[in-house]
């Protein structure tokens, strides 16, 4: 399940001044660092164990980088490919382009494979509030908290926290799954 939140943004985000509409943002749960993952890959029945996956991930890392410096596109399958693109200066003239000066960033881009073409019909989407909407909520919920507690409700054995819910990006003001 994927959670997502809705917010109004230009139709064109290069002009402010154009139309409006309701967009739909994904907002990630958690990261995953390496360790998090290789313990995941494991728990899927993998028969090795997690330190050895964190090695073999990082020398996978360690070596795609270093064919890209070759010159090398890397391809893994259905995952995909990773590439180098170049950003810079242009030059009016050959003759006057150098490398050192007129390539500023060399950049490592990933072009998915067809495992990864379209996640959506292998989803379902859950609404969420805004990373800015969670942040109000919890700044309310702690101001509550503190008014009952100023209250002497905490002391006498009110205040349960029912009704404060869980946080996070848990929280559902969509009433419900939602698929489209």
């Amino acid at each position: 399940m994927i959670d997502y939140s809705l917010s109004l943004r230009p139709v064109n985000p290069g002009n402010t001044e154009s139309e409006k509409k309701v967009f739909a943002s994904a907002q990630a749960r958690e990261i995953l660092d390496i360790e998090d993952l290789a313990d995941h890959i494991q728990e899927h029945g993998s028969p090795y164990t997690a330190d050895i996956i964190v090695g073999v991930a990082r020398k996978l890392v360690s070596c795609i980088r270093e064919q890209l410096l070759a010159g090398n596109k890397v391809g893994l399958g259905r995952m995909g490919s990773f590439y180098v693109t170049f950003s810079g200066e242009g030059v009016d003239n050959a003759d006057d382009f150098n490398p050192q000066t007129h390539i500023e960033s060399v950049n490592v881009r990933w072009e998915r494979g067809d495992y990864f073409e379209n996640l959506k019909a292998d989803t379902t989407f859950n609404l969420v509030f805004t990373r800015k909407e969670q942040a109000e909520q919890k700044k309310a919920m702690k101001a509550a908290l503190n008014e009952e507690m100023a209250n002497g409700a905490a002391a006498s054995g009110e205040g349960t926290g029912e009704g404060t819910g869980g946080g996070g990006s848990n929280d559902n003001p969509g009433g419900g799954d939602v698929t489209e």
